[in-house]
């Protein structure tokens, strides 16, 4: 598995899609690109939670359907590997990503990632390449770690991700 590939497919998805649309970051603004990038991460990662239901007492909800889940988890992905792109952190690769420390409770790694994204936005704010780059791996293990605890491997993360941009590709 290659994270170099994710992000260039993730690249060329987003230069399709603001064609497409016919998108003109200029007219949008860098810094409300940059403010949408993380806003976008942070409601998909809430779209996972709310599926689910890991936060209420009452419902935690066992069997969601797997196919929602992937769809909810590759939703977020893109917007983690859109940032990583955008601010060049598409260096890193799974094996840092798999070596970092990982923790056990759902809810808490829901929390660590909102943290970490907050996090982010004000280290790459700061212009401090290193530390947001050990801050994006940070976050982009405890997505993956998300991902293990929600029973999603990340080979079938990457094989589906792969799959779905390859079919968006291809009726391009």
């Amino acid at each position: 598995m290659n994270l170099d590939q994710l992000f260039k497919i993730q690249e060329v998805m987003e230069n399709n899609i603001k064609k497409l649309s016919q998108i003109d970051e200029n007219v949008l603004g860098e810094e409300n690109v940059f403010d949408l990038r993380f806003l976008a991460l942070q409601v998909k990662v809430g779209e996972i939670a709310n599926l689910t239901k890991c936060y209420k007492y009452s419902r935690i909800k066992p069997n969601v359907p797997r196919e929602k889940l992937m769809i909810r988890y590759i939703d977020a992905m893109k917007f983690l590997l859109s940032i990583g792109n955008a601010h060049h952190f598409n260096i890193i690769n799974i094996d840092v990503i798999n070596s970092m420390i990982k923790e056990e409770s759902v809810i808490k790694v829901f929390g660590i990632i909102y943290d970490d994204i907050t996090d982010l936005k004000h280290k790459v704010l700061q212009n401090n390449y290193m530390d947001s780059l050990s801050l994006y791996i940070k976050l982009f293990s405890e997505f993956i770690n998300l991902g293990k605890l929600l029973e999603l491997t990340f080979e079938e993360v990457y094989d589906y991700y792969v799959e779905v941009a390859s079919s968006y590709l291809l009726t391009e």
